[in-house]
């Protein structure tokens, strides 16, 4: 079969969130990442499940006072603030998104974190930072966004010090799927992938081979699909709930036509639906890296 995958250009990444990230914050817990759930009855808020994620991600990057990070793809600003914060580092968060990096100097001032926790705009392809100029880099979700990951680690080990951290998230196939993507991949699908701006996904193991392009070395790949995969259903749940009371931009509508289908459906028949997706085996899941730029 014959899909039409259409690439997402970094002024599409930039449109779409000066166009939705408000309303998605709000309905995530004040993030734009998804969150992390101990199992099928953990009754965490999206705010509890979204912080867990974060703190799992500032704990791999183990920044301390003094040290300076770059937040690749910062969003409106919360997980580099707390990672500011909890580690006492200097925090350096970019966005192709001039809406995004608006609202995180905004949350910055108002945490009374502004001289620690800075956001501009930035395209992670092409970084603005000198070569060496960090000690660690974090991309949650970020990279997502970007058809040549090989090409941002680059970039990424460009500026890193000696030793230096990199952890990211990103979403992959996994399973039977991963191995024959071009069988995986529907029309259907590739219109849900196009909804929210994403290229398509890679596999686990083709971070290895990532890494090594840009000269990383992988400490860590950890697959956390089973805790993360109820994200989806509470994201579209909680989207449809706002739509009741106000008008959903129109690319957050497009979202939720596309993923959930008839708009006569009730919360309930989207649940049991989805539900029932929940319970095989993944296709698509997420995972953690960590690798770093060895010393010279």
């Amino acid at each position: 079969m014959t899909v039409d995958f259409k690439m997402p250009s970094p002024e599409s990444v930039g449109d779409f969130y000066n166009e939705i990230n408000k309303v998605l914050a709000h309905v995530q817990g004040g993030n734009m990442h998804y969150g992390y759930w101990t199992g099928p009855d953990d009754d965490s808020d999206f705010e509890q499940a979204g912080a867990r994620l974060t703190d799992m991600i500032i704990e791999r990057v183990a920044a301390k006072p003094g040290d300076r990070v770059l937040d690749l793809g910062c969003g409106p600003g919360k997980p580099g603030v707390r990672l500011a914060r909890a580690s006492g580092a200097e925090l350096i968060g970019i966005s192709i998104s001039t809406e995004d990096v608006r609202l995180a100097n905004e949350r910055a001032r108002a945490e009374g974190l502004h001289d620690r926790a800075r956001f501009q705009h930035a395209n992670m392809m092409a970084l603005p930072f000198e070569d060496n100029s960090f000690d660690h880099v974090m991309a949650i979700e970020s990279i997502v966004h970007i058809p040549d990951r090989a090409q941002v680690l680059t970039e990424v080990a460009r500026v890193l010090r000696p030793g230096g951290r990199v952890v990211l998230t990103d979403f992959v196939v996994r399973g039977d799927a991963a191995k024959n993507r071009g069988a995986y991949y529907d029309q259907t699908l590739v219109e849900v992938f196009d909804s929210w701006r994403t290229a398509p996904p890679v596999t686990a193991e083709d971070y290895r081979s990532f890494a090594t392009t840009a000269g990383l070395v992988v400490d860590e790949i950890n697959d956390i699909t089973e805790n993360v995969k109820y994200t989806g259903l509470k994201t579209y749940l909680a989207l449809r709930e706002y739509a009741r009371t106000h008008d959903l931009p129109p690319a957050l509508q497009r979202i939720v036509d596309v993923a959930v289908g008839h708009s006569d459906l009730t919360d309930r028949q989207v649940t049991a639906w989805w539900t029932r997706m929940l319970q095989r085996e993944q296709s698509e899941g997420k995972i953690i890296v960590v690798a770093h730029l060895p010393e010279a």
